[in-house]
């Protein structure tokens, strides 16, 4: 088997518990915003979580843009309980909800100590849907700033699971694909498109915060990162 030089991560639910800190974040700016006077934060989210669920369905068939989702389902959540919103309203909602997130990140010092040892022997790349600013916010507060090589699609402007993202970190980087693994939690944005173009994969076993259930997956997985970096060195 060829020797895996390359590393490529996703960033959210792959390199820290994105989806926990989602979700108490997500109550935060509920409350703070006084939603829960309309109704609790547990029936919002079961609809937000539906909406949000047929929406993403509109982008995987090409009818709606990933950049539009968000907002979308923001708005058609809280017209449901008699509340129409703006998008400078829906701005408010998620730089405030970011604020939270950023609270909440914390870096693990497990981690970071093995991705301060894997740096030495392995090219160390960042694949990652989102917006410049934000991911690289997350990054810093995770003590990773400055230690991958970044592709953001906010700043590339090529998202995943387009070939062209995982294309252009190849070329870029002049990687070559039976030396490179993608790591990451989505079977749709990480795992699929990058077995197709010939990687090595690693599915991240980790639900995100709007799946009912983890998807089967008879590939390699694990079931978060520091599970995979003690079997790197056998792979």
């Amino acid at each position: 088997m060829t020797k895996i030089k390359n590393l490529i991560f996703d960033l959210d639910n792959t390199l820290y518990d994105f989806s926990n800190i989602w979700k108490k974040s997500n109550r935060l700016v509920f409350e703070y915003l006084e939603y829960d006077k309309l109704i609790s934060y547990d029936e919002f989210f079961k609809l937000y979580k539906s909406i949000n669920n047929k929406l993403v369905e509109e982008v995987v068939q090409g009818k709606l843009r990933l950049i539009e989702l968000r907002n979308k389902r923001l708005k058609l959540t809280l017209l449901k309980l008699g509340v129409e919103l703006s998008d400078e309203d829906c701005k408010f909602y998620y730089d405030k909800q970011f604020e939270f997130i950023l609270s909440l990140i914390e870096p693990d010092e497990e981690v970071n100590m093995w991705i301060d040892k894997l740096k030495e022997k392995y090219n160390m790349i960042i694949l990652t849907n989102g917006k410049s600013q934000e991911q690289r916010l997350k990054l810093k507060r995770l003590g990773l700033e400055g230690i991958f090589k970044l592709y953001i699609s906010g700043e590339t402007h090529i998202s995943k699971p387009k070939e062209g993202a995982f294309l252009n970190v190849l070329e870029s980087e002049g990687l070559l694909l039976e030396e490179t693994m993608m790591i990451g939690d989505s079977l749709y944005h990480d795992i699929k498109p990058a077995k197709k173009l010939g990687l090595k994969t690693c599915l991240i076993e980790k639900k995100w915060h709007f799946d009912d259930e983890l998807k089967a997956y008879t590939g390699y997985k694990v079931k978060d990162i520091k599970q995979f970096f003690t079997e790197l060195d056998k792979l």
